[in-house]
């Protein structure tokens, strides 16, 4: 049993910006904090820092080596080897202190098993991803482990590792002012100056090839002139294929000023989605959850959403959001039924808002997280 009430988790996470594993994180650092817990997270400098602060935790800084996205180098792994070492020993202390260790990207994993070596440290893996060759080898070993747990978003992140006692799969949630805000129409035209009434067709993400923001403007090339605004509110984070998807985008709204727009939205986070007519999410690989897509849910909007990964699960197959294939012919074709069929694609929306309510509630997953922390300390 832990010797005081007032547990204490230690946060590792390899980004400093914000996205859909680090808006979990925050609301797990607040949620555990109204707890009794006491939370600290290492990351590296960003906009993540201040927002922990504020949700009732405090943050040290991680130094990380930047590495590209996808396929990794020997010379890549070696430099995330060797940093993680570094802080392993860095942070020593402040780890011994902990009552828990949460790895929230791989990229600090490497400091994380040395504690659990060392000091024998409690460790859940947050596994935001789908994992293959080196990565996934190392993360199986590690759940061979009794002092270690993981936790998926999604069945299609745990299949591969097979049935485990130590894995459990706690489905993503949406932040809860995206439940608590009252409708803000407005903010949204007001950014982008628009002076007409146009419909709205928005796709909320971070830049990737992942992404499929690429894969709708192929799609729309059917629709010039466009008759409704198409705009990507999003940024170049974690991958270097982003800075090319949002030079494109940038091109493609050159030439089309009236009527592409790019936009990176900060706050309030949930006006991003109360002016869209239509929100797509198109994405082209199997995606691990789909934050933007119960976001857009929440709010009670119109969804279309590509088969892939959990975002069919999500729209319930096509109870809540239409699905289709992430091709650009069933995008283009899915868009123009919707300007056909408004009524039914906005009672969709409308039913979706209390689907999330039932089951993508942050009280529900939060506390679920919160339990299963208790009974890893407990054993």
């Amino acid at each position: 049993m832990i010797p005081h009430t007032r547990r204490k988790a230690l946060f590792l996470d390899q980004y400093g910006h914000i996205g859909g594993g680090q808006r979990i994180l925050l609301d797990l650092v607040s949620g555990l904090s109204e707890r009794d817990w006491t939370i600290t997270v290492l990351c590296p400098k960003g906009p993540l820092q201040e927002k922990v602060t504020k949700a009732g935790g405090r943050t040290l800084t991680l130094d990380l080596p930047s590495m590209r996205n996808g396929a990794k180098s020997l010379r890549d792994y070696l430099r995330g080897y060797f940093a993680g070492r570094r802080a392993a020993k860095k942070f020593a202390a402040l780890a011994k202190e902990q009552d828990l260790i949460v790895v929230n990207g791989l990229r600090t994993i490497v400091a994380a098993r040395q504690w659990l070596r060392t000091m024998g440290k409690p460790t859940v893996l947050y596994l935001h991803g789908k994992y293959s060759g080196l990565q996934r080898l190392l993360l199986s070993s590690l759940l061979r482990s009794g002092k270690v747990a993981a936790i998926a978003p999604s069945p299609h992140i745990a299949a591969p590792f097979g049935k485990r006692n130590n894995l459990f799969v706690v489905p993503n949630w949406v932040s809860p002012e995206f439940l608590s805000l009252p409708a803000m129409p407005g903010l949204l035209r007001s950014a982008l100056r628009l002076a007409d009434d146009l419909p709205l067709v928005l796709i909320p993400g971070r830049y990737s090839l992942n992404k499929g923001q690429l894969l709708l403007l192929a799609a729309m090339e059917e629709c010039k002139p466009l008759s409704f605004h198409l705009v990507f509110a999003g940024a170049a984070l974690f991958e270097r294929s982003g800075r090319e998807v949002e030079q494109t985008l940038k091109r493609a709204a050159i030439h089309a000023p009236d009527r592409i727009h790019l936009i990176h939205w900060q706050s309030p986070a949930p006006a991003l989605y109360d002016d869209a007519d239509l929100v797509v999410v198109p994405s082209q690989w199997e995606e691990p959850f789909g934050l933007t897509a119960i976001e857009a849910m929440a709010r009670g909007r119109p969804l279309l959403v590509t088969r892939r990964g959990m975002l069919p699960d999500i729209a319930g197959n096509g109870q809540f959001a239409e699905v289709v294939e992430p091709e650009p012919r069933a995008l283009l074709g899915a868009v123009q039924d919707f300007f056909r069929h408004r009524t039914h694609w906005q009672t969709r929306g409308q039913a979706a808002r209390e689907h999330i309510r039932k089951h993508y509630h942050p009280d529900i997953g939060v506390q679920k997280v919160a339990q299963l922390f208790v009974d890893l300390l407990s054993r």
